[in-house]
C-alpha cells in the first residue's frame, strides 16, 4: 500500500509564480502539492485538505491572510508568505498564528525555498506534539515560543545565505581588480564572517530555545563537559529535528563537515556504533 503523503497547499494569482514555486519544491517529495489561483478557492482548501503547510504568493498576501483568519477562529495552520520588494513591511502578522515571510528572491530565485518548507514542517510538526501533551494555557505558551524560534531560526538562515552570496560574489570580482581595491574587498569579506558568526546571535537563538527545552543546554554541559559551543549548537539543532542540509545552512559547512561533526560528537558521548545520534540528543533527559 503506498503511503498516503501530507498536504501542502500553494496559492498564487499568477501561473508563472505557480510554476517557479512548484519547480523549487521538486526536491520535496515526502509532500503533496495542492495549487489554486483564487482565493476562494485557497479558503475552501485550507479546510477541505487540512494542509499542514500554506504557501501564498499572491500580489495582496495581506487580504488573503485576513481571509483565512476570518473564516475559522482557530486557524493555526503553518502560513509561508512570499513576499515581493517591500511587502514584507506592509504585513500585519497576527502574533497568535504561525506566519512566516520569505522573499521571493531568496525563497525561488536563490533556490531556498525547499529548506525552509522543510524547516517550518519540521519545527511546527514538533510544536503541535508538545501542545497536545500539555494544558491549553500552557500550550497557548508553547505555540508562541516555539513560533518565535522557528520565525528566528529562519530569519537568521535567510540572513547567512544572503552574507554567503554576497562574499562568494566578492570572491569572483577578486581577480579581476587592483591591488588597493583587493585589499578593500579582503576587508568587507572579513566583516562578512564576523557578521555572520556574531555571537548575538547565538545568544538570542539560544534565549528562545532555552524557553521551550529549559536546562538541556545545562544538563548536556555537565554530564559532557568536553562539549564545545559548536557541539552544543549542533546539539541544539537535532533537538528541533533539523535535517542535515538546514544544519549545514546554520552552521556554514558542507555536508562532509555535518558527518564528521557527528562522528566525532558520538566519539565524545561515548555512544556505541549503532546509537543514533539524533534519536539520543532529542530523547536526552540528564
Amino acid at each position: 500500500m503506498t503511503a498516503t503523503h501530507e498536504n501542502i497547499l500553494i496559492g498564487s494569482d499568477t501561473s508563472t509564480s505557480l510554476a517557479s514555486i512548484l519547480k523549487s519544491l521538486q526536491e520535496v517529495e515526502q509532500y503533496s502539492f495542492i495549487t489554486t489561483t483564487r482565493m476562494s478557492d485557497m479558503i475552501q482548501l485550507s479546510k477541505s485538505i487540512n494542509p499542514i503547510l500554506i504557501i501564498l504568493s499572491f500580489r495582496d498576501n495581506q487580504n488573503v491572510i485576513n481571509s483565512l483568519m476570518a473564516y475559522s477562529r482557530e486557524f493555526f495552520i503553518p502560513v509561508l508568505c512570499l513576499t515581493q520588494q517591500n511587502q514584507y513591511k506592509k504585513l500585519q502578522l497576527p502574533n497568535a498564528n504561525i506566519i512566516f515571510t520569505l522573499s521571493y528572491e531568496h525563497g525561488i530565485k536563490l533556490n531556498n525555498l525547499g529548506v525552509n518548507v522543510r524547516s517550518i514542517v519540521q519545527m511546527t510538526q514538533k510544536r503541535k506534539k508538545t501542545s497536545e501533551q500539555n494544558s491549553s494555557q500552557h500550550s497557548l505558551q508553547t505555540h508562541k515560543q516555539v513560533t518565535d524560534l522557528t520565525r528566528y531560526t529562519l530569519e537568521l538562515d535567510q540572513k547567512k545565505a544572503m552574507l554567503d552570496k554576497i562574499k562568494d560574489r566578492i570572491k569572483q570580482l577578486y581577480a579581476e581588480v587592483d591591488d588597493s581595491t583587493k585589499v578593500q574587498l579582503m576587508s568587507i569579506v572579513n566583516t562578512i564572517k564576523i557578521a555572520r558568526n556574531d555571537r548575538k546571535h547565538w545568544d538570542d537563538f539560544k534565549r528562545y530555545f532555552e524557553n521551550i527545552n529549559p536546562n538541556f543546554l545545562k544538563k548536556l554541559s555537565t554530564k559532557f563537559p568536553c562539549l564545545t559551543a559548536k557541539d552544543l549548537k549542533y546539539c541544539c539543532y537535532l533537538k528541533m529535528n533539523m535535517s542535515n542540509e538546514d544544519i549545514r545552512l546554520m552552521l556554514g559547512i558542507n555536508q562532509e563537515s555535518v558527518r564528521t561533526h557527528k562522528y566525532r560528537l558520538k566519539k565524545k558521548m561515548v555512544l556505541a556504533k549503532e546509537q543514533d545520534l539524533r534519536n539520543y540528543i532529542q530523547t536526552f533527559v540528564n
